[in-house]
């Protein structure tokens, strides 16, 4: 009586490039030197059905995943401000990339010419306008609210009484003081970053993205849709409310200038920034602003001696043309655009801030555009 022997697959492993038959074909194995691989002898086939290779390298995919968002949420609010930042330079870089052949030359022009100035601006103006928040908190006596933003303005008073002062009276203080910087200096170096590659591989991105989902249209469209949401949202918006609020505050510094001694606008800062904000009010618009701050003026003008009529009324015209009327026709006929509701904007703003915190007022939109596009163009095709 015969002996039958069955195939058994062995997996051998190969020291050097050679060819191997697998599942009747040859195949290269360690062909570029590096690692031997694994080949199976026998015509047995894989040793994981095709369903359980895609799950397996799911599992792989997500374990990769979860790692790398463990690693990028300690500075997800720097990542945030970075994308911020890239759509803000966006059409910057587009007329940029026209004049310079290298990509890496018009990348780093745009960051360091719109870029770092917008950073300084928008930090600067925060920090004012921060003080004089709480200073009007206090002149108003609104302890309730003054206890509610001192941890924003904490690191801010302390260093009133000079370097000196902090190391004499309060060591603690001073590292915490440190250590604050240091953080913010990483947060600064992580948006300078992640804006600064986004505007240079762009365009490689979105190949890539369209090239793997090829066969899948609606992921196309709807990346393609939350990117022109973002960019009015962003490009269009947040830099319509930096625009208004950077001339309200210049505007208002000069009407200062021209004011009697102690008559002049108070918290110049502070009333820029809300004019700026209130740039995306349906309807009222930043009259929501100056037209409560003008019968201010007008009140104190009757009141006081100090405070001539003529100045709230030259306040009033000033704030009509250079903040409602040239905003309202040159810079958001240019910059705003679009589908998205103001209404459903201001409330991301206002929401985005009190639930995520500082980063918030960027990460918000993001929020909203995802939302509503989810809403427009996958939910009808679901139902």
């Amino acid at each position: 009586m015969g002996v039958v022997i069955y195939p058994i697959p062995v997996l051998i492993r190969l020291p050097e490039p050679v060819c191997a038959p697998v599942s009747g074909r040859a195949e290269a194995v360690n062909s570029h030197g590096g690692f031997p691989r694994l080949v199976p002898i026998t015509g047995m086939g894989s040793l994981l059905t095709g369903r359980q290779e895609r799950a397996a390298w799911v599992v792989v995919g997500l374990t990769i995943a979860g790692f790398v968002g463990f690693v990028l949420y300690a500075f997800f609010g720097a990542l945030v401000v970075g994308l911020f930042l890239y759509y803000a330079m966006r059409p910057v870089h587009r007329r940029l990339e026209d004049r310079f052949d290298h990509p890496d030359v018009a990348a780093t022009a745009t960051v360091l010419l719109v870029g770092v100035p917008v950073l300084l601006v928008v930090g600067y103006a925060a920090v004012v306008g921060v003080r004089q928040f709480d200073q009007f908190l206090a002149a108003a006596n609104l302890q309730q609210l003054r206890v509610a933003v001192e941890p924003y303005v904490s690191s801010l008073t302390a260093a009133d009484g000079g370097v000196f002062g902090l190391l004499r009276n309060n060591v603690s203080r001073v590292t915490e003081l440190t250590t604050a910087l240091v953080n913010w200096a990483l947060r600064l170096f992580v948006i300078v970053t992640v804006a600064f590659y986004l505007l240079r591989d762009d365009r490689k991105i979105a190949g890539w993205f369209r090239a793997t989902f090829a066969d899948h249209e609606t992921a196309v469209r709807f990346v393609e849709h939350v990117d022109d949401h973002l960019t009015t949202i962003y490009t269009g918006n947040l830099v319509t409310i930096g625009a208004t609020g950077l001339i309200a505050i210049t505007v208002f510094y000069g009407l200062d200038l021209l004011a009697p001694a102690g008559t002049g606008v108070a918290f110049p800062v502070l009333l820029g920034l809300l004019v700026g904000v209130a740039t995306i009010v349906p309807a009222v618009g930043i009259k929501a602003v100056y037209f409560p701050y003008t019968a201010f003026l007008v009140w104190r003008s009757q009141t006081t001696a100090t405070t001539p009529l003529w100045f709230p009324v030259t306040f009033f015209l000033v704030a009509a043309v250079a903040l409602d009327w040239f905003p309202d026709f040159i810079v958001r006929s240019y910059l705003s655009k679009g589908e998205l509701n103001m209404g459903l904007v201001l409330l991301t703003y206002v929401l985005g801030a009190v639930a995520f915190g500082w980063y918030g007022v960027f990460f918000g939109p993001v929020v909203l555009v995802f939302f509503t596009t989810f809403a427009r163009e996958i939910l009808p095709e679901l139902t």
